[in-house]
């Protein structure tokens, strides 16, 4: 039996900041997704994903089944790996993905990840020393493009970089420009609470593209300025402040979150380098904040639960993290107080919100084996 295990991962700093070019910080979490199974002496894959159903197909012919589109990703990452010219047969294999819904834990990469490295154990595939960061980003590479051009998601790279890069108590520093990854050392002592407001998601795709097309707006109007960009990443905020007069009041609002968190990332980077977790916990209420003023993406149940986070003292830095317009809060803490803080934050929030959340206290962890 062979087994691959990746993890899910979570954004510490960095919103909406991956299809802008810039920068985001981020760890792999400890909950992650599992793929066991064996290779086959014909061209069968079957797949048995836990929670969702079965599903075979023959290797040489991976389409699309919509009775089984949770497949896809599965299907995306052996498509693309059959297309660089893996060695691949078929092969049955158990998708075990624990990670709770919703809670913005990259699982559809974790998924995608894990089976990557299964494949390379099944099929002894040669890919180099496994270590090499260059190899490991080669995989969150290929990972992305399985969701770009079978799944026909225009992810980025973010997902999969954190859950091959990820390594214990180091937090992944990411450049979307060049999809390159570092690693940077986080204080020991630190954990983290997730915590879900128990709402239903109202991640639209149709708000996550409005706020794409307004950042490519705020681009497009700087450089009908002269004023040369290929992306948000390449302004500071005080340019977009000095140019306002260039933008509608909500082009202008999203472009200076996006500029502001990627200062936001790099001085965060800084503070964890130097041992400054006050500073990185004052990051983190900034960007909260330029979330639910400027970027409009945090919602009044994610409000409520950094708002209680922030109150209590054993918190050091609190905000939404993922997409928002739902999901999940992510607050920073340090590790003997995390039991007591997550208790304190979910029985809070229920008696103000009349809601049921649920909270998983996570810590950076190693990435995909």
């Amino acid at each position: 039996m062979v087994s691959a295990y990746a993890p899910g991962r979570i954004e510490l700093l960095g919103n909406h900041t991956d299809y802008n070019e810039g920068y985001a910080l981020a760890f792999a979490v400890n909950m992650g997704a599992t793929v066991q199974g064996e290779p086959r002496d014909n061209s069968t894959v079957t797949l048995h994903i836990e929670g969702s159903g079965d599903e075979s197909f023959p290797i040489e012919a991976i389409k699309k089944n919509p009775s089984a589109p949770w497949a896809d990703t599965c299907k995306g990452v052996i498509d693309q790996m059959v297309k660089a010219g893996a060695p691949l047969r078929g092969f049955e294999a158990t998708v075990s993905n624990p990670m709770p819904e919703d809670a913005a834990l990259g699982s559809s990469a974790a998924v995608e990840t894990a089976l990557v490295f299964f494949l390379q154990k099944a099929f002894g595939l040669e890919w180099g020393d496994i270590n090499d960061p260059t190899v490991r980003m080669g995989v969150a590479a290929l990972c992305k493009a399985g969701e770009n051009e079978f799944v026909g998601v225009k992810s980025s790279i973010f997902d999969p970089a954190v859950s091959v890069m990820g390594k214990k108590d180091h937090v992944v520093f990411l450049d979307f420009r060049d999809e390159s990854a570092e690693l940077v050392p986080l204080h020991p002592d630190l954990c983290f609470v997730v915590c879900h407001p128990g709402v239903k998601s109202m991640m639209l795709s149709s708000k996550f593209s409005a706020r794409r097309s307004e950042c490519a707006e705020a681009v497009k109007l700087l450089n009908m300025a002269k004023i040369d960009v290929k992306a948000l990443r390449d302004i500071k905020s005080e340019d977009v402040r000095t140019n306002a007069g260039l933008f509608l009041p909500r082009v202008f609002q999203r472009a200076m979150h996006i500029t502001t968190e990627n200062e936001r990332v790099l001085h965060a980077k800084e503070s964890i380098l130097r041992n400054d977790i006050e500073a990185l916990g004052k990051l983190m209420y900034e960007s909260q904040e330029s979330s639910r003023e400027a970027f409009e993406n945090s919602t009044p149940f994610l409000d409520q639960l950094v708002a209680i986070a922030k109150d209590q003292p054993s918190c050091v830095g609190a905000r939404l993290t993922g997409g928002g317009f739902a999901g999940c809060t992510l607050s920073m803490v340090y590790r003997a107080e995390a039991d007591a803080f997550a208790a304190e934050l979910t029985r809070q929030y229920r008696e103000k919100s009349g809601k049921e959340p649920k909270s998983w206290i996570v810590e950076a962890s190693d990435g995909a084996v």
